[in-house]
């Protein structure tokens, strides 16, 4: 997986930016299909997320049938929609910024259940892991 090696590589030297987020997205769905801790968690666990940004383009997750996919732009109705501005998304997904410390300064806007959007950082979290490994 040399995406992940050189992904890590960037955000181990600060250089991680929000033009790097669609080989990211490409790696997140590649571990979150992979991973044994990731499939518990989101078993029986079907969730549209939005990642709305203020200075990028928008993108979305899909875990559905403990399958996760991804795209850019819109997905219909989704569960939960997340609006940030682009270096708040690159710096929660890398770990950089924690998402907790976000929502509680208005930096990321949570829309639909709280419950499902802290599932998902724990996702984030899982992603990480493995990725660090």
């Amino acid at each position: 997986m040399a995406d992940k090696e050189k992904l890590m590589e960037k955000i181990e030297d600060g250089e991680f930016s929000i033009d790097d987020l669609p080989e990211f997205l490409a790696v997140f769905k590649e571990i979150c299909n992979e991973s044994e801790d990731v499939a518990e968690e989101v078993e029986d666990w079907d969730r549209k997320f939005q990642i709305t940004l203020s200075d990028a383009d928008n993108f979305w997750f899909k875990i559905e049938d403990g399958k996760f996919d991804y795209g850019m732009g819109e997905i219909e109705e989704p569960d939960v929609t997340l609006e940030m501005n682009g270096e708040t998304a690159a710096g929660v997904f890398t770990g950089e910024i924690d998402a907790t410390s976000a929502y509680m300064s208005g930096d990321l806007k949570i829309i639909g259940p709280l419950p499902d959007a802290v599932k998902f950082r724990t996702l984030t979290e899982l992603v990480r892991e493995e990725m660090e490994d």
